[in-house]
């Protein structure tokens, strides 16, 4: 049984935090196996664990231009929230997965394209990548983790390890996401164009897509890979004690 949680729309360091104690609850205190799926109140720029920031990109200036910042505990290149569903999973060794980050991958992937294939998509994975580029954004090329359709990256992801233990962050564009990367066009370091392979569900399906069908597709073919039950559940009193912790650790770091 895996625990499912909905917590919509929340404040980015409130997300990342969550997400925090959600990993070390698993992998310290036997905390469950868990689904979540969240978005953000404001525009976020997320980035990986170990990747560098451009000079030009400080608080102040993300300030200015109207974004919050966060950094994941997972890898990855940078990623500009709004108009997507975000997704976290945590689980690990305990539930039968293999301590195998591309094995990992591709089963969670299998999950959400059976999920994708309920709202009359069928799409790609990405395929192992050593790309040695540079570029800042994470949807400027398909790696391991990601979903594409007719090569175009829609849905990226970052994984991280610990005990055992995995975390497992997805982006799925759902509105086109770049009239959100002309803000940063404002700033020197980033003066360069939204990744052109990028597409988004709205455009694909060439209709609105809810986030409550989206939702409940991915649900539905997380249940059928992975072979589980999901029940909807809420943080335990250890998790909420970790997610204090973590909040206040990072008002004290940017």
């Amino acid at each position: 049984m895996f625990r499912l949680l909905d917590h919509g729309p929340c404040p980015p360091a409130w997300n990342m935090a969550v997400d925090c104690a959600l990993w070390r609850s698993h992998a310290e205190n036997g905390g469950p196996p868990t689904i979540r799926f969240y978005q953000w109140v404001q525009p976020t720029l997320s980035v990986g664990a170990g990747q560098k920031l451009p000079p030009d990109l400080t608080k102040e200036r993300l300030e200015a231009l109207g974004w919050a910042f966060v950094r994941r505990p997972s890898g990855g290149r940078a990623v500009l929230h709004g108009g997507d569903l975000t997704y976290s999973v945590v689980a690990g060794q305990r539930e039968g997965f293999p301590p195998s980050v591309r094995a990992v991958y591709r089963r969670l992937c299998r999950g959400l394209q059976a999920g994708l294939a309920r709202l009359g998509i069928t799409v790609s994975t990405g395929t192992p990548s050593r790309n040695s580029r540079k570029e800042f954004h994470c949807f400027a090329w398909i790696s391991d983790g990601d979903l594409s359709f007719q090569g175009k990256k829609f849905a990226g992801g970052a994984q991280v390890w610990r005990n055992g233990t995995f975390l497992q962050h997805g982006s799925i564009m759902v509105d086109p996401p770049a009239a959100n990367w002309q803000r940063f066009q404002t700033l020197p370091d980033l003066n360069q164009p939204f990744p052109p392979n990028t597409t988004c569900l709205s455009e694909i399906l060439e209709r609105p897509v809810s986030i409550s069908s989206l939702k409940t597709a991915l649900q539905q073919g997380l249940r059928e890979e992975l072979n589980i039950t999901l029940m909807p559940g809420d943080l335990t009193t250890w998790e909420e004690d970790q997610l204090r912790l973590e909040l206040e650790a990072r008002t004290q770091r940017f």
